[in-house]
């Protein structure tokens, strides 16, 4: 994987942080596992004061005249909230409502509140203004406005207001306590490794399995790609710590291939061909096991979670790419890319579908 020196030791770092959370032998290993412990503990402690200044009604919490449904996690990004997002606003008006998006746009450049839609001469603002998420789910749904800002009491205000909204999804808020949610949907990824199922930085969770309580619904994602020993693991979890919880098990299912600039092509096309799989994401290899299932031997080519590709990277990447070789990325990756590119990119549209407990492995 090459990338540059700048990100190479980003990604170096992440590495070799992982290699010690899920095991590294050593003593030097074992001794910074003990560290972070330390730290984990720490964290805890902050967190338990933090929430504290809600039950005890020091922070104020704002509720909102509408329904509020938040999209969240336990731990940091990877799980497939976009996706979850998108199919939740899909189902929502299927049903006859009218919902909006409220998201803080992660790694936007400006600070100002948006109301993000597609419009019909199909241009969008630049995911470096709204955000990498923000811009992939207003492509995808036209019709549902997604308001961007780090209020995100304030931006369900605007929604309400000014596009009439009846719902509002709430865009990676499980950690969100300022606004009134009466929905809780918290996905869990069953393509983590169990060794990072603790609190950072021992691990990869924001806050800790007993806060699952909190939740309505649990989504076991990418339950088919993982080992069934761990999506029945994390149903135990959910059995445990939210008893009442509905419990869904999905799967990233991918549906064709899209041309950057807008043709399509059936996923048979990568049969049999050699692919770099283009990626700057949280967990990047839930991607590419799904590029292997579609059957194409793939080259990996990680950048840090949400990179945005500079013209170096883009020569970097044309380099890597060697005869007959397909560069295939994802939908997040697409909208960070530069316009004008010396090669042909394939995008992997893919949807969020519900699967069968035990259809994993």
């Amino acid at each position: 994987m090459t990338t540059s020196p700048t990100d190479n030791r980003k990604l170096d770092r992440i590495a070799g942080l992982f290699d010690i959370i899920d095991g590294a032998p050593g003593a030097r290993a074992a001794l910074a596992r003990l560290l972070l412990r330390v730290l984990a503990g720490v964290h805890w402690l902050v967190l338990e004061a933090w929430l504290a200044t809600y039950r005890l009604g020091l922070a104020r919490v704002t509720t909102l005249p509408i329904e509020v449904i938040s999209v969240g996690n336990l731990s940091l990004g990877g799980t497939g909230k976009t996706l979850a997002v998108r199919r939740l606003a899909r189902e929502l008006t299927a049903a006859g409502r009218r919902p909006a998006i409220l998201s803080r746009g992660h790694g936007r450049q400006s600070g100002e509140e948006r109301i993000v839609c597609y419009r019909a001469d199909g241009e969008m603002p630049h995911s470096g203004e709204v955000g990498d998420e923000p811009s992939v789910l207003a492509a995808s749904l036209p019709d549902i406005p997604v308001v961007v800002g780090r209020n995100r009491r304030s931006t369900g205000r605007r929604a309400i207001a000014e596009c009439g909204a009846d719902v509002l999804i709430l865009d990676d808020g499980f950690q969100y306590r300022r606004l009134r949610k009466d929905r809780e949907i918290v996905l869990l990824d069953a393509l983590q490794p169990p060794a990072r199922d603790c609190l950072l930085p021992r691990g990869t969770f924001r806050e800790p399995w007993a806060h699952l309580r909190r939740a309505h619904e649990v989504w076991i994602t990418h339950a088919q790609l993982a080992p069934p020993e761990r999506v029945a693991f994390l149903a135990q979890q959910a059995a445990r710590y939210a008893p009442p919880a509905r419990v869904r098990f999905t799967e990233h299912q991918p549906r064709h291939l899209r041309y950057l600039h807008g043709e399509t092509a059936p996923l048979e096309m990568l049969r049999g061909r050699r692919l770099l799989a283009l990626s700057g994401l949280g967990n990047p290899r839930q991607f590419e096991l799904m590029l292997e299932s579609l059957g194409g031997p793939i080259v990996p080519c990680r950048y840090p979670d949400h990179h945005r590709y500079t013209d170096t990277d883009i020569q970097e990447i044309a380099r890597r790419l060697e005869p007959g070789m397909l560069l295939v990325t994802t939908a997040k990756d697409a909208v960070r890319l530069p316009d004008a590119l010396p090669f042909p990119v394939w995008v992997v549209e893919v949807e969020m579908v519900d699967v069968a407990e035990g259809d994993g492995g």
